[in-house]
């Protein structure tokens, strides 16, 4: 069954040409950690206050055990390359903002400890940077209120970015948006004082005390949002208006019909934003940085009364891996709904803003909520379907959006920022004047899918590399050395990954001639 699933998987992924490699390079560059994430082992930068070792899934049968690797070297191909029309799609990555290193257990605020602080200068400043090497365009925000450390690590990314990053309004590089963290309605927030609004918390109320509660809170964020984050030039905007998605939290109260009801909510809440300068009262938040548009999950999304689009989310079918880890939310048939069944949806609601998505996996046997749903990642199969998925639909065009589920998402199992692994080593070796090598894998998941391609390179002291050649992914390969000038060379073959797939080097073989 495993292997049908990934001939299945891997008949649909789309090759892309590789990008330049460095002629001249250390070997360090090649090999160290070039993400933000905290290392396993070795010197840990300032920002990091512990080593982050990856997260292993040790139930039996669990197809990628290791679902977080460690922290390495990933390749910064350009991820839009993969794309139809890919240079006019913008891919924004998402962050969860609630990491801390405080604390003592295995656990930091019921997170998973990932090394670092989230609301910090200098891991923002990694962040931002590793967005731009691998070339992803900005960063969704999970964001739970005005005055809330996810706020401030909002805040923080914001600045970052205006020091240095800008040429002018929507000319940021990286850009970011909202996305409304809906369970934190329940939680008290830090109030704008503005009549009409509050920063108290829903959790307890029911019914027409809800609806109410529930309308001065969400009326509370948006006048913030529209005093700090709105008018930024880093703030997405789609036509002028500013885009901020809501994920889900619509309970205790009917989703439609007369109020108390969701629906009722949201008809409040697009007759409040059509006027902010108005209805936010006082500086800064009364700022005209024009009417926002909401966007919702999933299908159902683009039939929700007050959004402008979708965006779509995995769905996890269950915690055995026997049946639910092979689910891979891509192409039917699927228990849940699928990438492919989205981007339909989307074509049957043109004009709406249309989100796809890329993930890798997920995995929660670490987190304190929900633990062991699986969804595996198929040693990086699932990362470059998804990320391709879209071909299928935007033949002509280009896909607007695509959401990258996540950037660092460590409770539950989907972040790419340590890297992925596609379950594959380099091994090599000399016979004679010839250069034998290949990319080894127990795994029977392991693709030349993720692969770009192999790089071989020589060096005298083992240290300065000089790259010799670049040939097209392969299982195995050889290399005559004797075209290589008399004296004892070490050689060196690395296999460079997908965007955010691990690099992987071995060598040096030594080669005298």
């Amino acid at each position: 069954m495993m292997k049908a699933r990934c001939v299945a998987m891997v008949c649909l992924l789309s090759l892309s040409l590789p990008v330049a490699a460095r002629a001249q390079a250390t070997l360090m560059e090649l090999t160290a950690n070039n993400t933000a994430a905290c290392p396993a082992s070795g010197e840990l930068p300032k920002y990091c206050k512990q080593a982050f070792a990856g997260q292993t899934d040790a139930r039996p049968g669990v197809a990628t055990p290791m679902f977080d690797a460690p922290a390495g070297n990933v390749s910064d191909e350009d991820i839009h390359t993969y794309l139809n029309h890919g240079d006019k799609t913008k891919i924004f990555a998402n962050f969860m903002l609630g990491f801390c290193t405080w604390d003592n257990g295995e656990l930091c605020h019921n997170n998973v400890r990932s090394g670092y602080n989230s609301n910090d200068d200098a891991t923002v400043a990694a962040q931002v940077e590793d967005l731009r090497r691998r070339h992803i365009d900005g960063a969704i925000m999970s964001w739970e209120g005005v005055g809330t450390s996810e706020d401030e690590a909002t805040l923080r990314f914001q600045r970052y970015v205006n020091k240095g990053h800008c040429n002018g309004a929507q000319q940021c590089d990286p850009m970011y948006l909202i996305m409304i963290d809906g369970p934190s309605w329940a939680y008290t927030v830090k109030s704008t004082g503005i009549a009409g609004t509050s920063g108290a918390g829903c959790g307890g109320k029911t019914g027409g005390a809800y609806e109410d509660c529930v309308v001065a809170h969400v009326r509370n964020d948006m006048c913030a949002m529209n005093g700090t984050h709105w008018g930024n030039d880093a703030y997405l905007k789609d036509n002028g208006h500013p885009v901020v998605m809501v994920f889900p939290g619509e309970g205790v109260i009917g989703a439609t019909g007369p109020a108390p009801s969701w629906e009722d909510v949201w008809v409040h809440i697009g007759e409040w934003n059509r006027d902010l300068p108005h209805n936010c009262a006082k500086p800064p938040y009364n700022a005209d940085n024009g009417v926002p548009v909401v966007v919702f999950e999933r299908s159902q999304g683009f039939a929700h009364r007050a959004s402008a689009g979708s965006y779509y989310w995995i769905q996890v079918a269950g915690t055995d891996p026997a049946r639910s880890q092979y689910v891979f939310n891509v192409s039917s048939p699927s228990t849940v709904e699928t990438l492919e069944q989205f981007y339909g949806a989307a074509e049957r609601n043109k004009g709406k803003m249309v989100w796809g998505a890329g993930f890798k996996g997920f995995n929660s046997a670490k987190a304190t909520w929900g633990t062991n749903r699986i969804l595996d990642q198929a040693c990086g199969q699932l990362w470059m379907q998804s990320l391709t998925e879209s071909n299928r639909f935007y033949t002509t065009e280009a896909l607007p959006y695509l959401q990258i589920i996540t950037w660092n998402d460590y409770n539950e199992g989907t972040e790419i920022e340590t890297g992925i692994d596609n379950c594959f080593t380099v091994a090599a070796e000399v016979k004679g004047t010839e250069l034998q090598w290949r990319l080894e894998s127990a795994n029977e998941f392991a693709s030349l899918a993720t692969v770009s391609h192999v790089e071989i390179y020589d060096s005298t002291d083992g240290e300065n590399l000089r790259l010799i050649d670049r040939v097209p992914a392969e299982r195995s390969g050889t290399w005559n050395l004797a075209v290589l000038p008399a004296g004892t060379h070490k050689v060196f073959v690395r296999m460079v990954g997908k965007n955010s797939i691990l690099n992987r080097m071995a060598g040096p073989v030594v080669f005298t001639k």
